[in-house]
């Protein structure tokens, strides 16, 4: 008679390391008994890529039993697409794994009014025929993708992502289960996160619509806001500032930086930010204006907006190496000397050296 191994009862399975929980329940020769929240919380996810659901039960006392099998089983063949007509050149190049590699099963039985799950060796079930390593690479199990997707959320790239992910999985003794992440995994998953994320800041379809939704909203937010077309230049833009902002540009805008930022919409508007230096040394905003066109007189009609919401009278005005940057300023300040403007640059390495 074949001898029947007593379960290991969760007092024996408190010490284990993730990776000999995983070896567990990768090659499961005996009985686990563990409770219903621990296996859930940190046995299940950390081998959730190598099982998939093959039958489940619910039992009349409320107990759940399913059966799993090793992912890599997959009894059903791929399709190879033949009755498309598809010339083999302009087909997409994909990876096909072939069916019926192993054979493994287990079966876990949640027993509620126990509170307590129970992991057994399928009958005549045989081991698996890899590696643990092999189901690692055909997908990352849910503690792998759990920490990228909070990584995901900080919104650093992909490959800064994939770094901090393996070097904090080491930490927590899954440096075995985390070596084969890819950065095109990360890519992949940071955008399934990322994008819904990132749904409200999605523009619609055409510019005017997009304007006029910019511009209530804000509005709603308590900004002053003003559209200005110039019809010379057939160039439009939009100047907004908050009267908390207006109120430190009229205060300490006798110092102010103008800097543009590229590629911040689809339409390739140019966004201008006014900085000024409050009396803590810090950088502060004092308005911000959008532009369709980076010319000195759009740029020049959107200072003048400014400087119409409050009493904004500039001694320096510190910009880069733009000459049409300049040349706005100049036109919406006709008073400013050139002596003034000339001293900008080196007051601006002043205040780099100060900072």
């Amino acid at each position: 008679m074949e001898e029947i191994e007593p379960p290991v009862t969760n007092s024996s399975l408190t010490s284990l390391t993730p990776e000999e929980k995983r070896c567990l329940l990768f090659n499961v020769t005996c009985s686990l008994e563990i409770p219903i929240e621990d296996f859930d919380k940190n046995w299940w996810p950390l081998i959730s890529n190598i099982w998939t659901i093959w039958g489940s039960y619910k039992q009349q006392n409320g107990d759940v039993r399913k059966d799993f099998v090793c992912r890599l089983m997959k009894h059903r063949e791929s399709s190879i697409r033949k009755k498309e007509n598809i010339p083999n050149e302009k087909r997409r190049i994909t990876k096909t794994r072939p069916s019926g590699l192993c054979c493994a099963k287990i079966k876990i039985l949640w027993m509620v009014s126990l509170g307590i799950v129970k992991v057994e060796p399928y009958k005549d079930s045989p081991n698996h025929t890899h590696t643990i390593s092999e189901s690692d690479k055909v997908k990352r199990s849910q503690a792998i993708r759990t920490l990228v997707e909070i990584e995901a959320i900080k919104n650093y790239s992909p490959p800064a992502i994939t770094v901090a992910v393996k070097e904090y999985a080491t930490k927590l003794g899954l440096g075995t289960s985390v070596s084969e992440l890819s950065r095109k995994e990360v890519t992949n998953v940071k955008y399934k996160i990322c994008g819904p994320l990132e749904a409200h800041l999605l523009c619609n379809s055409d510019l005017k619509s997009d304007i006029l939704n910019s511009i209530a909203f804000l509005i709603e937010k308590g900004y002053r806001v003003e559209s200005y077309y110039v019809s010379h230049q057939s160039t439009k833009g939009i100047v907004f500032a908050h009267p908390k902002q207006l109120e430190k540009l009229q205060h300490h805008g006798w110092l102010t930086l103008i800097d543009s930022t590229h590629k911040t919409n689809k339409y390739d508007w140019r966004l201008f930010s006014l900085y000024v230096r409050d009396t803590y040394g810090c950088w502060d905003v004092g308005a911000h204006f959008y532009v369709s066109n980076e010319d000195c007189d759009t740029i020049s009609q959107a200072l003048k907006i400014v400087r119409s919401y409050c009493n904004w009278s500039p001694r320096y005005i510190l910009s880069d190496q733009s000459s049409i940057e300049a040349k706005g300023i100049k036109k919406a300040f006709p008073g400013i000397s050139a002596g003034e403007q000339d001293n900008a640059q080196k007051n601006k390495n002043w205040l780099r050296a100060v900072n």
